[in-house]
């Protein structure tokens, strides 16, 4: 532990039974270490500086803390999925497992040795929204066998690249990054930017306002005569309805009918997630509204707004540039506790005012190094029980870089919290439309980087490919990969043998005109989700041909149809949503996506 005191003050620290000191340096700080102790509480804690100073902590307990990094996924909140999940709010809340939020900021003058600020908070009825839900389902499904306290450091931030996340000395290989980096190290330099940027998207944004048709004529209301508006279907992209490229402000008008029944309840009008930003009014009345793409539109119609009959809602949409949208896939409905009035289907739209594309905002958390100085050098100060981490999705524009950065990102933080730390990672789960196997596939090409990692001592890696959704960058089954990160821990960090993160390649060789690939982390057997397919590379082209398994470990695949096509490697699951991912072994893990040369065996 550590503090700042008077220079030269003695620090005393009272903590069961026990008494340490410490003396304050000439700046002020100290530093002590405390004996390890068995996991349990609470417990007391007594400071004093010098003659008279004194606090007192309670509520105090000894168990494993993790830090939890990456960017939005693991940043993603609990009450994102409360709908999916409402059971975690049941009482009893485990109060054991807390978690302090690390702030959001960025350093570029260095590493920090503490925190700017933040506390620790108890899980409990109020405070469990705040959590991460990848590590509070990590640490709930550890809990259920290793029932010890939990404390996770949430050092999270959406939308931030790897390079973020890693020191100096890491990024040492990559000196454009670095330099990239000390561009923003002036902080006039970055005050300036940053008026420059917020000016410009004001502008921008105040003319979506000004120059609204819809607002200063109030479309919005339903007396609003929308017979000569266009047609478009929804959901889905407004490039469909002849908005290819559109900036700026779109209105989508329905009229539905809605029972009688439902004007004697609340109501939820739930539209996925719709491409910019949107306000959304049922029958004249504003009932929510979202200012960025990603999160859910989930608003609430206060019971007696809906009438027995013809009702109407409107959407202002703002479409910042030209990927305009109403995301397909996702619900999209008002409903009650017993009743849904589906919204898919034609609705009537009306350009309000276009506009050149909004300026982009600029991202100083987006810089390497800037984070790590902030909000991950003073975690690694601390004993640790390890890490999870869930991050690639922003590495997606430069992959081929991520297996070196990831490898050289574990060891630094070693190296600096001096131990071994394990290190647990969640491998990218399946995003976009289904496609067939494609070796340029970027996200695969970040998966096959995670899986090389596993290489290295005391790492752990959740598979997560059948657990993402096509259509949502930030797939809400956080419970499944919190527990097969806990799956990971057991394995990692407890030594309890199991099959995570699923079948691995463990070999490929050539019989005649089949090919028979070999598997570890089987379990009873492989089995197998439909038809299996694998891709076969040669040349230019990429062939779909079957594979059976044959006995618990092993898939064979006949060639004999292509051999004279010169094969050259073998694909599965080697795409951003790979449409062929049936292999799966006996504890329902999924077979890690593979690319394997066959210029050895032919």
């Amino acid at each position: 532990m550590q503090g700042e005191a008077a220079p030269g003050a003695e620090i005393t620290v009272s903590f069961m039974d026990k008494t340490y000191r410490a003396t304050a340096d000439s700046s002020g700080a100290w530093r002590l270490f405390l004996d390890s102790h068995a996991s349990g509480g609470p417990y007391s804690m007594e400071i004093t500086a010098g003659s008279n100073e004194k606090i007192v902590l309670d509520d105090i307990y000894v168990g494993d803390v993790w830090l939890c990094s990456g960017q939005s996924n693991m940043e993603m909140p609990m009450q994102r999925v409360k709908d999916n999940f409402p059971e975690e709010w049941e009482p009893p809340i485990n109060a054991l497992i807390r978690q302090f939020k690390v702030p959001q900021e960025c350093d570029f003058s260095g590493p920090r040795s503490e925190f700017s600020g933040g506390c620790w908070k108890a899980a409990d009825a109020q405070t469990l929204d705040e959590f991460s839900a990848t590590a509070w389902f990590f640490a709930r499904a550890l809990y259920e066998k290793h029932p010890a306290p939990i404390g996770l450091i949430n050092a999270a931030w959406g939308g931030t690249p790897i390079e973020s996340w890693m020191s100096r000395g890491a990024l040492a290989p990559f000196p454009a990054a670095i330099a990239g980096s000390d561009h923003y190290a002036d902080d006039a330099k970055r005050e300036e930017i940053t008026r420059a940027n917020e000016a410009a998207i004001r502008a921008w944004e105040d003319n979506a306002v000004a120059a609204d048709r819809g607002l200063s004529e109030k479309w919005q209301n339903p007396q609003t005569d929308i017979a000569a508006w266009n047609e478009i279907t929804l959901p889905g992209n407004f490039a469909a309805a002849g908005l290819a490229g559109f900036c700026g402000v779109l209105w989508l008008a329905k009229d539905f009918e809605a029972p009688a029944s439902f004007i004697a309840h609340n109501a939820s009008l739930w539209m996925g997630t719709i491409v910019d930003a949107d306000t959304a009014y049922v029958n004249g009345v504003e009932v929510g509204n979202t200012a960025y793409r990603y999160p859910p539109r989930k608003y609430a119609i206060p019971a007696g707004l809906l009438r027995a009959g013809k009702n109407r809602i409107v959407i202002r949409v703002i479409c910042n540039n030209g990927e305009g949208g109403v995301t397909r896939g996702k619900p999209f409905c008002i409903f009650t506790h017993n009743e849904t009035v589906e919204l898919g289907g034609i609705w009537k739209y009306r350009a309000g005012m276009s506009a050149q594309k909004r300026p982009e905002e600029f991202f100083f958390q987006r810089q390497p190094m800037c984070l790590f100085n902030a909000m991950i050098a003073p975690a690694l100060q601390y004993p640790l029980k390890g890490v999870i981490w869930y991050q690639g999705e922003s590495n997606d524009p430069n992959p081929h870089e991520y297996a070196q950065l990831f490898r050289l990102m574990i060891d630094d933080w070693r190296t600096q919290n001096e131990k071994n730390l394990p290190f647990l990672f969640v491998q990218l789960p399946l995003f976009g439309e289904p496609e067939d196997n494609n070796e340029a596939s970027s996200w695969a090409i970040i998966r096959e980087a995670q899986a090389k990692v596993l290489s290295l001592p005391a790492t752990g890696m959740a598979a997560g490919l059948e657990l993402g959704e096509w259509n949502d960058l930030h797939p809400l089954n956080k419970k499944g990969i919190g527990r097969r990160l806990a799956l990971a821990a057991e394995k990692v960090v407890y030594h309890q043998p199991n099959t995570s993160p699923g079948p691995l390649v463990r070999g490929i060789e050539r019989r005649g005109s089949r090919l028979f690939i070999s598997f570890n982390n089987c379990g009873k057997g492989l089995i197998a989700d439909g038809q299996i397919h694998v891709g076969i590379v040669a040349g230019e082209n990429v062939f779909r041909l079957p594979a059976d398994i044959d006995g618990p470990d092993c898939i064979a695949i006949d060639i004999a149809a292509i051999e004279n096509k010169e094969p050259e490697k073998v694909l599965y699951a080697w795409a951003n949503n790979p449409r062929d991912r049936q292999l799966y072994n006996s504890d329902g893990l999924p077979a890690i996506p593979y690319r394997l040369p066959l210029k050895n065996i032919y």
